[in-house]
């Protein structure tokens, strides 16, 4: 099993038992990561893990990289002094300001090379000088005048030590707000639906719910994970999963043909009708969620079996019952049982290949 790259010591555990007051975090993450369903990205979202927000940009571990957030939901402004201000803490220390609170996460430590992007999104906005005079909704470094560069740098440098804020880091004003956050993460998943299939009908509401009652399953959890693989599982919302929401709250009429046709294939076959209801309704899940977002595995499992497919003469066998056998027993031949769960699945896939080409 591969390591968790992310696998160090968290700076506090205190976000996780508290989740339930951070409503807007979690809601401002939803709009994020559907944003990068919508384009197709693979992504593990993980909330309360080293800061308020990573997100990640593949399953692998040997190759995703991180995007740390921390979200602010208050009323005031921040100013460069309010960045960097540092209340008094026990006895003559100092706690850590906002953006050296985000900062300590990302700097120095073990991952640091392979984090994009560092960002601190806040409600209220900020009242950074930009260089153009323009008004941006994301605060690069580049963006912020000197004479505020200047200030942040002096407090960050006195309180961590760094000399140089990191080119990643951005300060970002979300587009949700906190009066209708519920309602626009709703909408948001009712146009992904429809960009991810053009003409579907959906249930955006139940969408929603399932999405959120994972979000703070994960928010809760207060454990570290060395093993990757047992953080995606348990303390992540991956795209695979959202997908699966999605499809199984949504129906589109391309799955009617390859529904017509599997229903000839089951005939012939001389299928009984629960087995054939039972197959067709897992055939329609698959056909859905391949339509409108191909995950890398999708990709390499759908590769896989037709392959395996060119391997099978179908002029050597007189009816589709024979040629299915064939079929499913060259790909059990091809090693194609380890990429499935179960030899339903496989027998699954096989139908779902023959009837796509």
């Amino acid at each position: 099993m591969a390591d968790n790259p992310l696998a160090t010591a968290q700076r506090e555990f205190a976000g996780a038992s508290t989740f339930g007051k951070y409503n807007f975090q979690f809601h401002w993450a939803l709009c994020e990561i559907i944003e990068k369903h919508k384009n197709s990205k693979e992504y593990a979202l993980l909330i309360e893990y080293h800061e308020d927000v990573i997100v990640a940009d593949s399953l692998d571990a040997n190759l995703a990289k991180f995007e740390f957030y921390q979200v602010k939901n208050q009323s005031a402004t921040f100013t460069p002094a309010a960045l960097t201000r540092r209340k008094k803490g026990s006895g003559e220390t100092l706690k850590s300001s906002v953006l050296g609170k985000l900062l300590s996460s990302c700097i120095d430590t073990e991952y640091e090379k392979r984090i994009t992007k560092i960002g601190l999104v806040s409600s209220s906005g900020f009242s950074i000088k930009v260089d153009s005079g323009l008004k941006l909704d994301v605060l690069k470094v580049g963006d912020i005048a000197e004479s505020d560069v200047a200030t942040l740098t002096k407090d960050i440098n006195t309180e961590l030590g760094i000399k140089v804020l990191p080119e990643q880091l951005q300060f970002i004003v979300p587009e949700i707000q906190l009066k209708n956050q519920e309602d626009y993460v709703l909408s948001q998943f009712a146009r992904l639906v429809m960009s991810l299939f053009p003409g579907a009908l959906c249930n955006p509401v139940n969408i929603y719910r399932s999405v959120v009652d994972e979000m703070g399953r994960i928010g809760r959890i207060e454990y570290d994970y060395k093993d990757w693989a047992r953080l995606i599982d348990k303390k992540s919302l991956t795209s695979t999963e959202v997908h699966k929401v999605l499809t199984q709250h949504s129906s589109h009429p391309c799955v009617d043909d390859l529904k017509n046709d599997f229903d000839d294939l089951a005939n012939d076959l001389g299928w009984k009708s629960k087995k054939k209801r039972t197959f067709k309704s897992k055939l329609a899940l698959l056909a859905l969620r391949r339509a409108g977002f191909m995950s890398a595995l999708d990709m390499e499992v759908t590769e896989a079996f037709r392959q395996s497919h060119i391997n099978v003469d179908e002029k050597k066998y007189s009816d589709d019952s024979t040629y299915i056998d064939a079929l499913f027993q060259q790909a059990n031949d091809d090693g194609l049982g380890t990429k499935v769960d179960s030899q339903e699945e496989l027998l699954l896939e096989v139908i779902y290949c023959l009837l796509k080409a």
